[in-house]
């Protein structure tokens, strides 16, 4: 991972970060009080996208990656369990 494939959000609007894999895949974890979680406290709002900005949902029950054709669509109040689960298998994706 090089630097342009990480960035910190840091402002009023959002506190959080986004990085893409070598595989092209992108999340976004964000936790500021604008954002659906408890704003950091306890839990995080994670958004994900492939390498042709399809948007990604992680289905739990089969602990995989489904499209969504709602691009607004967003994981909501994420432990840091969950957020550690998401990025490293999205990154295997």
């Amino acid at each position: 991972m090089n630097n342009k494939a990480f960035k910190a959000q840091n402002n009023e609007f959002h506190e959080g970060f986004a990085m893409t894999f070598q595989n092209g895949c992108t999340i976004s974890v964000q936790f500021s009080k604008h954002t659906f979680c408890d704003s950091g406290h306890t839990s995080a709002e994670v958004a994900a996208w492939d390498d042709k900005d399809n948007w990604l949902l992680f289905d739990k029950e089969n602990s995989s990656w489904i499209e969504v054709s709602n691009g607004a669509d967003v994981m909501t109040y994420q432990s840091p369990e969950d957020v550690a689960k998401l990025i490293y298998t999205l990154s295997q994706k």
